[in-house]
């Protein structure tokens, strides 16, 4: 009982963020569909309790409490030390468009983070190993999973801090701009070590911790998890970039970086779904039925 309820939560959760970051905005010219309140603020905490419900769901309660807290605690920490002296990201500070802060950071800085972070940690098991969660024992593999992890929400970061730090949003300012849409590329080799040492910092826990899940349902190309259930968070990373590229994108460049960096390892990870035992086992039953 307990499974399906988290699993219905995350469901319920992501088609709530499907509808109004993507469905009401394809349809925008054709109907008129009423639109969540505080509308950022929303759907990021509607993204980042999905990633927290199915965690839980697919890694168990201990180690999604640890995930996020070392996501949270390790993000805030490098975005204050990133502001207050410029040497992580470049120089920049925030507006009050993301609402009150802790420090020099928003509150929903932190929500931001971890709202991409599983996702980008169940495509970057997929996309090396094809299980979903977690992270087999050795130092080298470690590395790997971290690194790769870490490329994969960077990717993001190259799609929406143009749009939330560019004209129409303005949430954070360049102090001295850069040469990608106004951003230092520094930023990006922040985002890269910000990343890659909450990555680095979890997995090496999950190595000793192997992960519980409640859905746990043996051992496959999935890992634990069937892949209809894998295939979510999968599915909020695609749905993300949708989002992003549907928002009024500004600078309009972004909507062809957008696909070029989300694309492969979306694709892969897809694909890697798709090939799965539990895949096939399922389009097999299908057939016979």
């Amino acid at each position: 009982m307990r499974t399906r309820i988290l699993l219905i939560a995350a469901c319920v959760l992501l088609a709530v963020f499907a509808y109004d970051g993507v469905v009401r905005l394809l349809l925008i010219g054709l109907v008129r569909l009423p639109k969540l309140p505080d509308e950022l603020t929303l759907l990021t905490s509607i993204l980042a309790l999905f990633s927290l419900t199915h965690a839980w769901y697919s890694i168990g309660g201990r180690l999604t409490l640890v995930f996020f807290g070392l996501s949270a605690v390790i993000s805030w920490a490098y975005e204050q030390v990133g502001v207050a002296t410029g040497l992580i990201f470049g120089a920049y500070h925030y507006t009050d468009y993301l609402g009150p802060k802790l420090g020099n950071v928003p509150y929903l800085i932190p929500l931001a983070w971890f709202m991409m972070i599983y996702p980008s940690y169940v495509i970057a098991n997929l996309v090396l190993g094809g299980h979903a969660t977690g992270t087999r024992p050795g130092v080298s593999r470690l590395v790997h999973l971290a690194a790769v992890s870490a490329a994969v929400m960077t990717a993001w970061d190259l799609v929406v801090d143009p749009i939330l730090s560019g004209p129409s949003a303005r949430a954070w300012i360049w102090e001295n701009g850069g040469p990608y849409f106004g951003i230092p590329i520094q930023n990006f080799f922040g985002w890269l070590l910000t990343t890659f040492t909450v990555y680095l910092a979890y997995r090496a826990i999950e190595q000793r911790v192997a992960p519980a899940g409640l859905g746990s349902l043996g051992t496959g190309a999935a890992g634990p998890l069937g892949a209809s259930v894998a295939a979510l968070p999968v599915a909020a990373y695609g749905l993300m970039l949708l989002s992003d590229l549907l928002s009024g994108v500004e600078p309009a460049g972004v909507a062809i970086v957008g696909p070029l960096v989300m694309g492969p390892p979306l694709a892969l990870a897809a694909w890697r779904l798709a090939h799965s035992p539990a895949s096939n086992r399922a389009g097999a039953t299908a057939k016979a039925a």
